[in-house]
């Protein structure tokens, strides 16, 4: 079961950056995504005792500010896109609201396409610059995609093939550019990652991995590391929306290591949030189950936000169930009356957000009305993006079946 604070007491480097498997401990290389032997989720373990992580005011470019705990090797790598630096607000009247000592909200819709995931595609392609890697194949349902496709407009040297599904084909927010080939499949989002996956083996390229490639989590991380630095105390819960997790669990290392430096007193509470309507990991996690079943996946996901719809994270749900476990977190499911309430009030302090991010702050609104909050809590509330103009959008798409 994934543990960061024993998987660093037990593996810590002594000098050089560490590639490990989070399930069995097995070293790994660093063009793997996951352990030859146990199929487990490759991670980076840092030099703690040798790393640096500058104030936040030191440096615009996110990159090179904590360059010490990303996996990118050489400075010649980094290949900073513009994203980062987002503001992480105190919101005294939603405090107010839930009954808690302070909420303080990380807007990650400031960034370039107007989504968190831009830091994937910065923190991916610095790491792909390091292993020789020039040609991948990915699958989305928009945001990654378009955080990818921007990525090529300003980097030469890449290309990249993207898969989407033919239900999420309209959220992919960018014009034909020669660096990117376009795919859609007439399937779910689990199959449409299938038919990728078996594209990328056919054509001998390389698979970006999705959840188990380590540089999108680093990458997400680099978001909560942002606002552990930003706000004047320690949060005491961090909420996300979630369809993997896997920004969430970023976020969970990264208080791992801030905590074992010594700049974060306590590991906080991580709470996942998904929509009632496509729930699974809830459903899991409500059932006491260590493993997704069959009754909690759904193969026509349906619901208001559109960019977790994710009805199957059978490999994913045991990550994001330990980290819970570890950090005396939880997994809700937010209702869709909840959700437009919550969209409502967010635009009402000012801030613009998605469905998605919506049914983040719905969550915490929840667990308040059930008394799972504090009046002593401190909340960091991730918004991971708002709505993007449905134009420009790709022209020249590549038709599969699934």
């Amino acid at each position: 079961m994934l543990d960061y604070q024993k998987l660093y007491a037990n593996r810590t480097p002594l000098s050089e950056p560490l590639h490990v498997c989070v399930d069995c401990e097995k070293r790994a290389d660093a063009t793997t995504n996951r352990c030859s032997g146990c199929k487990g989720a490759i991670d980076v373990l840092y030099p703690l005792d040798r790393t640096e992580i500058r104030p936040f005011e030191s440096n615009p470019n996110p990159l090179k500010r904590y360059q010490d705990i990303l996996p990118v090797w050489g400075e010649e790598n980094l290949t900073w896109l513009g994203e980062g630096n987002t503001p992480c607000t105190s919101v005294p009247p939603l405090a107010r609201l839930l009954g808690v000592r302070s909420v303080h909200i990380k807007d990650e819709s400031r960034n370039p396409t107007k989504s968190t995931k831009d830091r994937i595609a910065s923190a991916t392609l610095s790491r792909f610059k390091g292993i020789g890697v020039n040609e991948f194949v990915m699958a989305s349902t928009g945001n990654s995609s378009t955080a990818y496709a921007n990525a090529m407009r300003l980097v030469r040297g890449f290309k990249v093939h993207i898969f989407a599904g033919d239900d999420f084909v309209y959220r992919l927010n960018y014009a034909d550019h020669p660096q990117v080939v376009t795919h859609s499949v007439s399937g779910s989002f689990v199959s449409t990652a299938a038919t990728a996956q078996k594209f990328a083996r056919e054509n001998e390229l390389f698979w970006e991995g999705g959840f188990f490639n380590y540089a999108r989590r680093e990458g997400l991380k680099l978001s909560y590391v942002e606002a552990y630095q930003q706000m004047p105390t320690n949060p005491t819960h961090v909420f996300q929306a979630i369809s993997s997790g896997m920004g969430l669990l970023g976020g969970y290392k990264g208080a791992v290591e801030f905590n074992r430096k010594g700049l974060m007193d306590k590991v906080p509470s991580f709470i996942g949030v998904q929509q009632d309507t496509c729930a699974p990991m809830v459903s899991a996690w409500n059932a006491g189950r260590s493993e997704i079943a069959e009754e909690d996946i759904l193969e026509n996901p349906d619901g208001l936000a559109h960019a977790i719809l994710r009805g199957d994270p059978t490999n994913t749900y045991p990550y994001i169930r330990s980290m819970c476990i570890d950090t005396n977190g939880a997994l809700v499911a937010a209702q869709r009356e909840e959700m437009h309430i919550a969209k409502g009030i967010l635009e009402s302090v000012g801030f613009e957000a998605c469905y998605a991010a919506s049914t983040c702050l719905a969550g915490a609104m929840r667990m308040a009305h059930e008394g799972s909050l504090g009046p002593d809590s401190d909340l960091l509330i991730i918004l991971t993006g708002a709505l993007r103009p449905l134009v420009p959008t790709p022209s020249n798409i590549v038709r599969h079946l699934s």
